[in-house]
């Protein structure tokens, strides 16, 4: 028999729980929940310390709350914060990045900033990843498990790509990719709006030559990729994506394949970029690191200011179309090198090379134990990009142990109707 409990759901954390306290104090957590809303929920397991429960009913619901517009919220793993209005959406992923910064004792000397918004709430996402069942099934895990919930359209999509879907699921190859692989990534580039897909393969089998052929001729998919584990198998058609930047006098385009990393809400990159370059200040004649430099999504618009920069990424991709966005601009006080960070730092210490300034945009689990090289590098200014609050946190701290102090910080709203949250915090060498 389910245990439920009534109880006012004060705040919203981390990872889109709802918090609140039962009578005796102990923590629980639901999802699907505003702050200041009376809930009734029902326990699914008890930890130690708190319990983990199952929205049952919103008893007095937040004058914030909206009626979800995708009819699989609740089930599909993508969102969770899609019963929360857009603008208030931005204000919680602030309070929570507030909150973490000042627990960790590192509140900026600006304060944290206003949450930058998104200029769009849906439609927004240019890469997806779906999931396939052996069936040939397509959709995304349900939350917190590995069941599949399958689906024939994504709300935060762009278009091109639901359109792109719907002619796989119609056309029946789904059903017959299901066979060979677990998963499907849509690229679709900014620009011109071709989509172009990846076939993650499982295991060691061979797709059939003729059900490539097939999926190739799809009239929506410019280009396809097939990978095996990490190598690709295949690859044919238009793989390539772009991105046209006007920032004021810098005009530019950045060139990429569906096998790099680019941000998934290119209009909200677009803030970014110019968020970025605000923290920069005057670059003119400063000498800028910009680790994990992908494609050159920073590294070009801060050469094109008049700085000289250094970028550094370990996918030899991403480091080839980054020569050729520089290239294509007619760049020379740029350089790109294709590098593990951790050793690049080691070798640049070992050189006695040092900075201006440090730019970092490094994956969800942070910088790491590179965090600990950095300070000996010298720069005057770090501006770091992170897309994981509590990593954010982690290496912040380590910096301001080594003599730096936050200056500003920033929370960004790339991923609207979801949980995650991305922040620019910028520091200074006291």
């Amino acid at each position: 028999m389910q245990t439920e409990h009534t109880l006012e759901i004060k705040k919203i954390i981390a990872g889109g729980q709802g918090l609140g306290h039962l009578d005796d104090g102990l923590v629980v957590m639901a999802p699907f929940v505003l702050g200041g809303e009376l809930v009734r929920v029902a326990e699914i397991r008890r930890h130690s310390g708190y319990i983990k429960a199952g929205l049952l009913e919103v008893l007095q619901p937040s004058p914030h709350r909206r009626q979800p517009r995708c009819s699989y919220f609740g089930r599909c793993g993508g969102c969770d914060l899609q019963h929360i209005a857009f603008a208030e959406q931005a204000g919680i992923k602030g309070e929570i990045v507030g909150e973490m910064i000042n627990r960790a004792g590192l509140s900026p000397r600006a304060g944290v900033g206003a949450t930058l918004p998104s200029p769009q709430a849906e439609g927004y996402r240019h890469r997806v990843r779906f999931h396939l069942s052996r069936r040939g099934e397509i959709g995304f895990h349900r939350f917190g498990t590995n069941d599949l919930v399958r689906v024939n359209h994504c709300l935060l999509a762009v278009p091109a790509i639901n359109l792109t879907l719907k002619e796989l699921i119609t056309s029946g190859l789904a059903a017959k990719i299901g066979l060979f692989c677990r998963q499907i990534e849509f690229v679709c580039s900014p620009d011109d709006q071709s989509v172009s897909a990846t076939l993650i393969l499982a295991g060691s089998r061979k797709m059939p030559d003729t059900l490539l052929a097939a999926i190739s001729d799809l009239h929506s998919l410019s280009g396809l990729v097939v990978r095996r584990r990490k190598k690709i198998v295949f690859a044919g058609g238009n793989t390539s994506a772009c991105q046209t930047f006007s920032n004021g006098p810098l005009s530019y385009t950045l060139h990429w394949d569906n096998q790099c990393f680019f941000q998934v809400n290119p209009e909200q990159n677009r803030q970014l970029v110019q968020l970025v370059l605000e923290c920069a200040g005057d670059v003119t004649g400063q000498r800028v690191l910009d680790l994990f430099c992908g494609m050159g999504n920073f590294s070009i618009p801060l050469t094109l200011a008049g700085a000289e920069v250094t970028g550094v990424e370990w996918n030899r991709r991403a480091i080839g179309a980054a020569r050729g966005n520089a290239a294509s601009v007619g760049m020379d006080a740029i350089t790109f090198v294709a590098a593990d960070v951790t050793e690049f730092i080691q070798e640049c210490l070992g050189a006695g090379n040092q900075y201006d300034i440090l730019l970092l945009d490094p994956p969800r689990q942070g910088v790491g134990r590179a965090a600990r090289l950095l300070p000996a590098l010298a720069a005057g200014k770090i501006i770091y990009i992170s897309c994981d609050p509590a990593t954010l946190v982690r290496d912040l701290r380590v910096l301001v142990r080594a003599g730096y102090h936050l200056l500003s910080l920033t929370p960004v709203d790339m991923f609207p109707q979801t949980h995650h949250i991305e922040s620019v915090a910028v520091l200074e060498k006291n």
